[in-house]
């Protein structure tokens, strides 16, 4: 007879403390009665295995049915009765009985799992292990051993896959409509996610989450900065081109924010409920910062046709330019609409919203969310397969825009990600240490790419508006041929390496 519960354990983060633990998408916190092995090493955050244990002729037998499973929490249960092991006399090595014991242990399990521990539970006993993969290795083969997992996982395939569609010349076609209906889905859903997830957060969680939109909106604001000049240093571009392509870099991706998001799911790596507001506000200061070096160079007379006076081909300072695109009522208006409500600005904001309010329902009434969250949160990955596909042969036809591009600006699209990804980590360590609240390790792998990434959605169409001087190509080509091929590839996982020293070296403390 199998002594086991299944239970959704809701998840929500208490008034004051450390943050709660914030699942990757289509996860839920499980709560089962198993047999424990090593229960003062079982401890939550914990990984381990799940094994199925049932009764034959000739004793126990041990399958494992699940590997390196996160542990949510564990607790005592009410009754103790005779373990498998006792009453089939299973002994260690030196011939001692083995006994072990219950515990109610709650596990972070995405749909399929928590499929396979149903069917499991019902036909024997549930054991849980430490993994043995969890065990202490050295760093770097530690480091390489997660990097090569990571770089393996199917999201990451897919846009390989893509990537070898324009080179090895298949006569294949994304369809416009398909592409479209993707990036709807996925920003709707990372908003509802983030909303529903939202809805049960306590006070003090909301104040820190609006403390850490105004850092990354600073923080973004100097990588636009940072990203012009350097460009200017490392490159012969005109400065209406290194402004512009520093403007792209002060934004943020929504593309690599969700494959992130998938890549976190699939290791099962959590972060904090509030990163998709910040994927909303990090994406305006690129536009900010672009609009205002574009304001200064129209002053310091630049061209009808983006040219400085110290630049080729300069044919004297243009009359009126800086009115036409910027000072006037219905210019400004038109150029405020394009950078506050983008379509895809907009349907990340309004999935935030509806979220929050279908979450703050779903506390008295869960049903209220079951058909959405079906929808929104167990295809997302699929999805995101799909939408990989399409940017990975995007990304490999933009690189043909690279060829007189020099050197310079082809190492700035590879190098400058892991820089700003880099210094966006350390800025909110810097904040998480200033106010000793400790984040999640997913929380800085996706704040990485809020820096480390380049917009190719915002950016571009506040371009067509305001900067019609600057190369329509070249920013493009930096940010999805370079940039986003980087990121979504190696950079994630490095990224993911990288926050996990920086948490090891300094610890927080918190308050």
């Amino acid at each position: 007879m199998a002594f086991w519960a299944l239970t959704l354990t809701p998840l929500r983060a208490a008034e004051e403390g450390n943050s709660a633990k914030t699942p990757p998408i289509g996860v839920k916190a499980i709560t089962v009665v198993a047999e424990v092995e090593s229960v003062e090493k079982v401890t939550p955050d914990a990984l381990v295995d799940v094994h199925l244990v049932t009764l034959g002729g000739e004793g126990s037998k041990s399958d494992k049915i699940l590997s390196r499973v996160r542990v949510a929490s564990i607790d005592p249960v009410a009754e103790e009765p005779a373990s498998t092991a006792e009453e089939k006399g299973e002994v260690d090595k030196n011939g001692r009985p083995v006994i072990y014991e219950r515990r109610s242990v709650g596990l972070y399990l995405n749909q399929e799992k928590q499929e396979k521990i149903r069917i499991a539970a019902a036909q024997g006993v549930l054991r849980v292990k430490l993994s043995a993969e969890a065990a202490k290795k050295g760093m770097l083969a530690e480091i390489l051993h997660n990097f090569v997992a990571n770089l393996f996982q199917p999201l990451l395939l897919f846009f390989f896959m893509g990537f070898a569609i324009p080179l090895l010349y298949v006569p294949f076609e994304f369809p416009k409509a398909l592409y479209q209906s993707l990036t709807i889905y996925l920003l709707i859903a990372i908003g509802w996610h983030g909303g529903e997830l939202m809805a049960g957060l306590g006070t003090s969680e909301l104040t820190v989450a609006v403390g850490l939109a105004c850092v990354g909106f600073v923080a973004n604001g100097f990588i636009g900065i940072a990203a012009t000049y350097i460009l200017r240093a490392v490159s012969k571009m005109r400065r209406i081109d290194a402004v512009t392509v520093g403007a792209y870099y002060g934004s943020d991706s929504a593309g690599t924010f969700v494959t992130c998001l998938g890549i976190l799911a699939t290791l099962g790596i959590f972060h904090d409920a509030y990163m998709p507001v910040l994927l909303a506000v990090m994406e305006i200061p690129g536009c900010l910062v672009g609009l205002y070096l574009v304001s200064r160079l129209r002053h310091q007379g630049m061209d009808a046709s983006g040219n400085m006076p110290d630049e080729p081909g300069y044919e004297g300072a243009a009359n009126g330019k800086d009115g036409e695109h910027g000072g006037n009522n219905h210019g400004a208006a038109k150029i405020l609409h394009e950078v506050f409500l983008n379509p895809g600005l907009y349907m990340l904001f309004g999935g935030i919203i509806v979220g929050f309010i279908a979450g703050r329902q779903a506390l008295t009434d869960p049903h209220v969310v079951e058909g959405p969250n079906a929808l929104f949160l167990f295809i997302f990955k699929g999805a995101l397969c799909l939408f990989l596909l399409e940017m990975g042969m995007t990304a490999c036809q933009r690189l043909r825009d690279l060829k007189t591009a020099g050197i310079g600006f082809i190492l700035f699209g590879l190098l400058a990600p892991n820089l700003f990804a880099t210094f966006g980590m350390l800025v909110l360590h810097g904040y998480s240490m200033a106010i000793g609240h400790e984040f999640q390790l997913g929380t800085y792998a996706l704040f990485a790419v809020l820096c480390g990434a380049s917009s190719y959605i915002a950016v571009p169409a506040v371009q067509r508006i305001a900067i019609p001087e600057a190369s329509p190509t070249l920013p493009l080509a930096a940010s999805l041929g370079l940039t986003f091929s980087w990121n979504v590839t190696i950079g994630i996982p490095i990224y993911i390496e990288i926050a996990k020293r920086i948490l090891e070296i300094m610890p927080i403390h918190s308050a």
